[in-house]
């Protein structure tokens, strides 16, 4: 991240010098500009094409997980949501009430640092889960908890809460679900009916 800020601050340098120097007609702020421009380039984050196959992969390996979760829970994978932007990678419908969980796979090592989940120098972002939970609830009509999942090393078992949501590795899910229990369990016929109700609004992708 701090990385990123650079090159976008330097960047920034590199067009006023530019914009000055063409005026004044300056070749001294012209040659600040390139070289501006050319560490900016330099500085850039380095591109992953890979990103997106290894979220796919986080994606089905958490389902994986998922899947052992007890019969009286309701799994629904790959979810749109309408008038939202990004999927719903898991809802989670059971006595312990609806759940979001979102996936994520990282390469770079997991560590707490000033009360945030960091993969290497990336924050982990919980604010998309939890305008996505929010969205959930709003159409549902029940309180959604969510979680991030996380596939990764080092991240403690118990994870790290931020801003309300649960950070944590992709293996403790299944047991934060089944463990954490609202004061009113959910009946079979309530799961059921919300079940369905999530599936109507929220289909495939």
């Amino acid at each position: 991240m701090r990385r990123r800020l650079g090159s976008v601050t330097l960047a920034l340098i590199a067009t006023v010098c530019a914009v000055a120097g063409w005026a004044t007609r300056d070749r001294w702020l012209l040659g600040g500009a390139l070289a501006g421009a050319a560490l900016a380039w330099w500085g850039r984050p380095a591109s992953d094409p890979d990103r997106w196959v290894r979220g796919a992969r986080g994606e089905e390996a958490t389902a994986r997980l998922l899947g052992r979760l007890p019969r009286r829970f309701v799994v629904l994978h790959d979810r749109c949501q309408l008038g939202g932007s990004g999927n719903l990678d898991h809802l989670v419908i059971g006595p312990s009430g609806v759940w979001l969980v979102d996936s994520k796979h990282r390469r770079a090592r997991l560590r707490i640092h000033r009360g945030q989940v960091w993969a290497g120098e990336w924050i982990i972002e919980v604010a998309p889960v939890i305008g996505q939970a929010q969205r959930v609830e709003d159409a549902l009509g029940v309180p959604v908890t969510a979680i991030v999942a996380v596939h990764g090393d080092g991240l403690r078992r118990r994870g790290k809460r931020v801003s309300g949501v649960r950070i944590l590795p992709a293996g403790r899910a299944t047991r934060q679900i089944r463990r954490l229990r609202r004061r009113r369990r959910s009946s079979k016929s309530e799961i059921v009916a919300l079940a369905a109700q999530a599936d109507w609004l929220f289909p495939p992708c």
